[in-house]
Order: structure tokens, then sequence, then C-alpha cells
């Protein structure tokens, strides 16, 4: 995997999420090696879509949404679990694979690893 090359390490488990209408969901991402230039983006991709990216966070767990994906702000990140991504209140619409991927500040490449489904 490139990223490991760069001494940063990006890893997602569970694969595959199911839970019910109003339910809260976590999808983990665990970054380490991240450095203070560099941050975690995590993308939604629907069903015949490109992907779409949600936000991204910096090392020190600063937040941006991207104002293009309409539901950016249903999720958060709550810096006590700094690269997860949180979803209260699931609905049908966020029915979609999120992955989470590492932006090098440095090369401006992005790596990615395997992908959650929810």
């Amino acid at each position: 995997m490139p990223a490991a090359v760069l001494g940063v390490s990006v890893t997602q488990s569970p694969k595959v999420l199911v839970k019910g209408k109003g339910k809260t969901v976590y999808l983990p991402c665990k970054a380490t090696g991240v450095g203070s230039t560099d941050y975690i983006h995590w993308y939604q991709v629907k069903d015949g879509e490109a992907p779409s990216r949600l936000l991204y966070i910096s090392q020190g767990g600063d937040v941006a949404r991207d104002t293009n994906n309409r539901q950016a702000n249903d999720f958060t990140v709550d810096k006590k679990r700094l690269y997860d991504l949180k979803l209260s209140n699931t609905q049908e619409s966020h029915a979609a694979v999120y992955f989470c991927a590492y932006w090098d500040g440095h090369s401006e490449k992005i790596y990615s690893h395997p992908l959650h489904k929810l």
C-alpha cells in the first residue's frame, strides 16, 4: 500500500454496517502517522454516482465540510474518536458506500483504504 511507504497507515472496519432508521452509527477510520499538513477525507458513494466528499479532518481535529454534498451536515466528528465519522438519525437516503482517505499535503496525493457500506 503506497501510504505505508510514507509512514502513514489508514484502516477501516467493519466493512458492512446495517442500522435501522433513526439509529446512530460510527464509521471508524484509524489513521496513524498523519502529519500536521495532512488530512483525512471522508467520501460517500451512492449507487450509480461518482464519489462525493463529505468532509475532511486535520490532525488537530478541525473539520471542514464539503458544501457540494447536501448530506455533509448530517455527519459529525468527535475529537475523542478523531477520524471516525458519526451519523445520528440514519435515514434511507444515507444508504451508500463510505470510505476514508489520506491526503498527503506535501505530494498532493490521496491514498484510500477499503470501504464501508451502509
